[in-house]
């Protein structure tokens, strides 16, 4: 699968903000949120324990941090962690399934443009032993995430989650851990990170390096809602000439709320965070100029794929985040090796379906097409390895696999030998 991904970051949520919230009585409060730089709600964070901390398991796909949780009284739901959200959001579908009453409506701006949003003043957001009480939430069209990554992302949560904690992310175990934030003391060896808030996102000092130039430091926004490494601004990549300066790139095609965008992928000299430098890492170069990555004055975004190798400490009350490396700190980084981007199949097709080939690639030259349908990879079920599985796949130079692929009538089979292309 190809540089294919999706963009969580939400900028602004353009929608009137409605009161009536009804706080729930019977829990006891842990944390209040701190002032920050957007208005306050009246939502508060209970913990069951209330002295912490309380521990739940996430699953990571695609770099992506999954919970399983509820809104209000619902089934479960998948909730998805996001720094880069200024807010938390419901998919609409699911604001409806579930009866809410949308009391406003609006305009959304996510990373990919505007869609249609609304908002409900307060609901739930419950897991395991964590509950955010009597907070608003955005609605806007999800759906279209769950044919990107096989999984239904029916909330996110940001901001308003984790400003009201201390929150550690433990990548390797798979654990997230919610602590108060008034008790809470750090006396481990883990670098400390100062942050700085814009919009409701969390923003640190960071330095990169561009091949032939000294490096450049600037305001990079912490965004555990894109997968990538590294994704510089468009505004960055104009200014400096990223693109003439940075090598062979391949094509990469992104989604975020509000749609597609179209940017190139190729490898910078470094990137430091927080005191760790990271040679050559993948970076996302976006070329819609609507795409929105960071404020006007920042250079991107650090993404899922620096921060999964550590266990990242969010500690927003103190301005601050804490990273402690972890088995994973020196990982190489690697870019898709086939050039076939897929995503989930045409209801009842039980495949997956070619979205879009990269150009000389070793997908395109062994004659993969738009629209096939892949129905088995290397004799087992395509549905059974998923997107996030065949993106695994497709990382490995000189692995090769045998797709059966249906067009129209026909049943091919093709073989593919993955080749590294940047």
């Amino acid at each position: 699968m190809p540089v294919t991904t999706y963009w969580l970051l939400i900028m602004m949520v353009a929608v009137a903000s409605a009161g009536g919230v009804t706080p729930n009585t019977d829990a006891t409060v842990v944390a209040s949120p701190p002032a920050h730089d957007h208005p306050a709600d009246t939502g508060r964070l209970l913990l069951a324990p209330e002295s912490g901390p309380v521990r739940v398991p996430f699953d990571l796909l695609v770099n992506h941090i999954y919970m399983r949780g509820r809104v209000n009284d619902s089934d479960s739901l998948w909730i998805v962690l996001d720094s880069g959200a200024g807010g938390n959001v419901i998919d609409a579908a699911v604001a409806k399934q579930l009866g809410l009453t949308v009391a406003s409506m609006g305009r959304g701006r996510g990373a990919g443009g505007y869609v249609d949003a609304g908002q409900v003043p307060s609901v739930s957001v419950k897991l395991p032993g964590v509950t955010l009480d009597s907070v608003p939430i955005s609605t806007m069209p999800l759906e279209s995430f769950k044919r990107q990554s096989g999984r239904p992302m029916d909330v996110i949560v940001g901001q308003p989650l984790i400003e009201r904690c201390v929150l550690r992310i433990d990548y390797a175990s798979r654990m997230l851990e919610f602590l108060p934030a008034q008790t809470f003391q750090y006396a481990g060896k883990g670098a400390i990170v100062p942050l700085t808030f814009r919009y409701g996102h969390p923003y640190i000092r960071a330095r990169i390096t561009l091949p032939g130039h000294a490096p450049i430091e600037g305001q990079f926004v912490v965004d555990l809602g894109s997968s990538q490494a590294v994704i510089l601004t468009p505004a960055f990549i104009e200014e400096r000439h990223v693109l003439d300066d940075i090598g062979r790139t391949i094509e990469a095609r992104g989604h975020g709320v509000g749609g597609q965008l179209l940017a190139r992928v190729g490898r910078i000299g470094s990137v430091e965070v927080g005191g760790t430098t990271f040679e050559r890492p993948i970076t996302m170069l976006p070329v819609s100029s609507g795409a929105m990555v960071g404020a006007s004055d920042a250079i991107g975004n650090i993404g899922g794929e620096i921060m999964r190798r550590f266990t990242v400490t969010l500690d927003y009350s103190r301005n601050r985040m804490i990273l402690e490396p972890n088995a994973q700190l020196r990982e190489p980084f690697d870019a898709d090796m086939s050039g076939l981007g897929a995503r989930m199949g045409p209801d009842g097709s039980n495949a997956l379906e070619v979205e879009w080939i990269q150009s000389d690639s070793p997908a395109s030259e062994a004659g993969v097409q738009p629209n096939d349908l892949i129905e088995r990879i290397d004799g087992r079920p395509a549905l059974e390895i998923g997107v996030s599985g065949l993106r695994a796949m497709s990382r490995h130079d000189g692995e090769r696999h045998v797709l059966s692929i249906r067009r129209g009538d026909q049943t091919l089979e093709i073989r593919i030998t993955n080749r590294r292309m940047i």
